[in-house]
């Protein structure tokens, strides 16, 4: 099967319903060309490393209010990949792969903001060793 086949679905009528498929013609993806993997930076003994903090507050009904946080530590594999390949690209394998298996049935671009889409994302996530740490600290 095509990557035009797969896209026909969305296909409109004159230019618009081309442009998925023009844009992987751009980048290169539907190109025979061999790809050619880019050169790790690293040195022996040495990798990345991203860290994403968010620090926010709780007002609880009954008045208390409290500190929390929510962080996520991420090393690279110079052998593998970067730690921002990783955060960057199984994330977007997961939600690809949710879409194709039905999880994720919508067609249109959604913000993950419920636990019907983002809930299943997360778990798999978590098998990947993606996840993050929360803690109340005030």
């Amino acid at each position: 099967m095509t990557a035009e086949s797969y896209c026909a679905y969305a296909r409109g009528t004159g230019e618009e319903g081309w442009r998925p498929i023009n844009g992987l013609r751009w980048v290169g993806i539907l190109s025979d060309d061999k790809i050619i993997p880019h050169q790790n930076p690293f040195e022996e003994g040495q990798r990345d490393m991203a860290i994403l903090q968010h620090m926010f507050e709780i007002k609880h009904e009954f008045g208390l209010k409290e500190t929390g946080t929510s962080t996520l530590v991420e090393y690279g594999d110079p052998k593998v990949y970067s730690a921002m390949a990783k955060l960057i690209g199984v994330p977007c394998g997961v939600a690809n792969k949710q879409m194709l298996d039905g999880i994720i049935r919508w067609k249109v671009m959604l913000a993950p903001m419920t636990i019907k889409i983002n809930g299943p994302s997360i778990e798999e996530l978590k098998k990947s060793g993606i996840f993050l740490i929360e803690k109340a600290i005030a």
